[in-house]
């Protein structure tokens, strides 16, 4: 009786181990296709970074949901014309929402102020 559990626990911890040694693998995971990204030629196209700052030119999503969202904070003419002719050759929908929040942020006057 005595040696009845430590033997039960030794075969137990053998029939675990080989199945986790010798259970089959799983295939991995196939690579989902982003759709949100725009094309390589597409993202050249883009020409509004590159107003804010030459070295901007063919600006990555993630680079020109920066500048969209400080855009919100500038006023004058320019920023205007800038985020209107942004809105209208970005390609990416998060972008394109950033640089509709910046429109609004402008147009409208600070009320905290």
């Amino acid at each position: 009786m005595m040696l009845g559990i430590p033997v039960f626990c030794f075969v137990c911890f053998l029939a675990l181990s080989s199945i986790a040694i010798f259970a089959p693998r799983r295939a991995p995971a196939a690579a989902a296709v982003r759709l949100d990204r725009p094309e390589p030629a597409r993202v050249a196209a883009i020409a509004w970074p590159a107003q804010l700052d030459p070295r901007a030119a063919g600006a990555e999503a993630a680079v020109r949901l920066a500048l969209a969202r400080e855009l919100g904070a500038c006023r004058g003419r320019w920023a205007l014309d800038t985020v209107t002719q942004a809105l209208a050759e970005e390609p990416d929908p998060r972008v394109a929402a950033a640089l509709a929040g910046a429109l609004d942020a402008i147009r409208m006057p600070d009320d905290r102020a």
